[in-house]
């Protein structure tokens, strides 16, 4: 009787949330675009040519950081060092201590309060550099048999946070992967962790873009990653208003398919193999109007076509990033060639 009795109240618990679900989905929708431009979301846009010369070839960019005048980027597991007027100031990973090999990066974070950048290298070796390129002291990251693999790193508050997957051994038949976010101190010292599930988005079979990002929110660390799913991304960002799930606390554990900033909340992917699940998705809070674009929204700033990828540069998700190069450039910038390095484009939302 009991059984019969906990089943039933499951599947009516179920059905409550199956009927919440579709009352939110169905009614007052908020309009969505399928086109849209940069001008939608974007008060101002800064171009910045990067200069081009013997020590410094760029093809493709990434993990593209600032602290203020300071430009820090990533090609070829090499981090370079910019000014924001694209003036190159040197190769931060030239080369390993004593050896000609260059340090092959894995990630790094800022620290601006020491001026100086913490480089996590390809074998867990630690790196610590002044924004000139001196190497200032290295270390290793700590043992834990525990760990698989680390995500995206980034400093806050004094502290380096990351996502980091566990192997949970406690069924050794059937060993399980669990996401966790750890906080260390600047020398990697554990300071916290919390374990991290997906956020309740009101349906089941969600997927999720396996790299995390770091984000804060009123003074408050959150997990970040784009969902593969893009069709189901305004239901879910409704669903998530609607059961204030986007009010960020100390102890948040949940992974958002969305970036939180002042006006916009965001999702943006690219995946070069499957077009069809490459987006931007843009829900304007105060207007309650959505653009959710595949491919990319088009930058009529300067007319370099579709944005691919819309980078997050600030933790609060108010300033975005994106750099084209070669023939996207010839509007805008007709005297640079194929062989000059990227034009990076520093995005400041709408507030």
């Amino acid at each position: 009787m009991r059984k019969t009795f906990n089943l039933l109240f499951i599947c009516l618990i179920a059905l409550y949330g199956w009927i919440g679900y579709q009352v939110i989905h169905t009614t007052d929708l908020p309009q969505c675009q399928p086109e849209g431009s940069l001008s939608d979301v974007a008060e101002e846009v800064i171009a910045i040519p990067l200069k081009t010369n013997g020590h410094c070839s760029l093809n493709k960019i990434k993990m593209i950081k600032r602290d203020r005048e300071d430009i820090f980027l990533v090609s070829d597991r090499q981090l370079y060092h910019f000014n924001s007027s694209g003036q190159f100031l040197g190769q931060i990973t030239a080369h390993l201590p004593g050896t000609r090999q260059p340090v092959e990066l894995v990630d790094y974070a800022v620290d601006p309060v020491h001026d100086r950048l913490v480089v996590i290298g390809t074998g867990h070796e630690v790196y610590y550099y002044d924004y000139d390129g001196q190497l200032l002291f290295q270390s290793i990251l700590p043992q834990d048999a525990s760990w698989k693999t680390f995500g995206h790193m980034a400093y806050y508050n004094n502290h380096l946070w990351t996502t980091i997957d566990l192997v949970n051994s406690e069924n050794k038949q059937a060993p399980s992967i669990e996401q966790w976010l750890y906080k260390f101190d600047l020398y990697f010292n554990e300071v916290g962790k919390r374990k991290l599930d997906v956020a309740d988005l009101g349906r089941m079979d969600i997927n999720y873009k396996t790299g995390t990002e770091i984000a804060v929110k009123d003074g408050h660390v959150y997990v970040q990653a784009p969902s593969l799913q893009p069709a189901h991304i305004l239901n879910d960002t409704l669903y998530l208003i609607n059961s204030n799930q986007l009010a960020i606390t100390e102890d948040y554990a949940k992974i958002l398919p969305l970036q939180i900033g002042t006006r916009f909340l965001i999702s943006t992917h690219y995946d070069p193999t499957l077009p069809e699940r490459s987006y931007t998705f843009c829900y304007d809070q105060r207007r309650t109007k959505a653009y959710h674009v595949q491919g990319g929204l088009d930058d009529n700033f300067y007319k370099t076509g579709k944005i691919l990828e819309l980078q997050s540069i600030d933790l609060q998700s108010n300033t975005y990033c994106y750099y084209k190069s070669g023939k996207e450039l010839a509007y805008s910038f007709p005297d640079l060639t194929n062989k000059d390095n990227p034009v990076l484009f520093i995005v400041k939302m709408k507030a």
